[in-house]
């Protein structure tokens, strides 16, 4: 079982401090009764959870969402949370008879729910509780409030510790950047030197690489040249040395030699000298003497 003790102001009867008292077993949501007093005469009322799911309805608001609004307007936020003054509202009737209760928002008060009360039987016990009850929640709070305090310690402690270490880390890292830039700027300007070597050892190399491509260009264009020049001298040559003879070819036999007093050797085969008698032949018969038939 869960309460809750907190002054509010009614409405219509601003100059009078009255004490609101709420209790309920597992939420508001649930049902809750109500205990209202102004010190001197005490009423209360009670609200089922049907209540509340209609109040809900008629807001449009889902279950939860008019739940939370019920906690904020009844309890004051409970745990000692201060609620808003100009968020909520409440109006009594003039016979006591019901208290409404409403939420203020953009100015606009929206409808929470309401409750019948009636005179309590014994407003002088009902006030102890009230009192017993408005004390133990005032431990608690205390009891809360002394924890939080203890926890603020402890995490402004642990955030001094963090901070501190957070120095000497940044301190660390600082030296441990000094000593790594001092030892990689040499090795980091021994590396520049040496592409640089590098780079000027490959531009050498091209160099001497298009040096003796060009030189081997022109040795073998001077080479094509010379040797195109030779071949077309020795085909002139060629041309020059052979001259066939425009004059008709004379058939000369050994006989004709003879017959010219020029003496011939009997070593020549007879048949070389056949071929030329074999050709006479044929005109001695084409063309016969007239003095020899005679």
């Amino acid at each position: 079982m869960s309460g809750n003790v907190q002054q509010i102001t009614v409405t219509s009867y601003p100059q009078t401090p009255y004490f609101l008292r709420v209790d309920w077993a597992e939420d508001l949501g649930a049902g809750f009764t109500i205990a209202l007093t102004d010190g001197s005469s005490a009423w209360i009322g009670e609200v089922s959870e049907d209540e509340v799911t209609e109040d809900a309805n008629d807001v449009g608001l889902a279950r939860g969402e008019h739940v939370k609004d019920l906690l904020g307007a009844l309890t004051g936020g409970r745990r000692g949370r201060q609620r808003d003054e100009a968020a909520y509202s409440f109006s009594l009737a003039p016979d006591h008879g019901r208290l409404s209760y409403q939420k203020i928002s953009n100015g606009v008060p929206v409808h929470l729910g309401c409750v019948e009360l009636q005179p309590a039987p014994d407003p002088v016990e009902l006030n102890r509780e009230m009192i017993a009850l408005a004390l133990k929640c005032n431990v608690d709070l205390k009891l809360d409030n002394s924890q939080l305090l203890d926890g603020n310690r402890r995490l402004k402690q642990q955030n001094q510790v963090i901070l501190q270490e957070l120095e000497q880390q940044v301190q660390d890292k600082e030296e441990l950047e000094r000593k790594l830039y001092s030892r990689f700027v040499p090795v980091m300007n021994e590396k520049k030197a040496k592409i640089r070597s590098l780079q000027d050892e490959l531009q050498h190399l091209q160099r001497t690489d298009d040096k003796q491509s060009d030189k081997e260009e022109r040795q073998s264009d001077s080479k094509r040249r010379r040797g195109g020049g030779g071949d077309q001298k020795g085909k002139e040559e060629s041309r020059q040395s052979f001259h066939p003879s425009q004059e008709p070819t004379i058939l000369i036999t050994g006989r004709d030699l003879e017959c010219h007093g020029i003496s011939v050797d009997r070593a020549f085969s007879d048949d070389e000298e056949e071929p030329p008698r074999r050709k006479q032949r044929p005109l001695h018969t084409q063309s016969p003497d007239p003095g020899d038939e005679d």
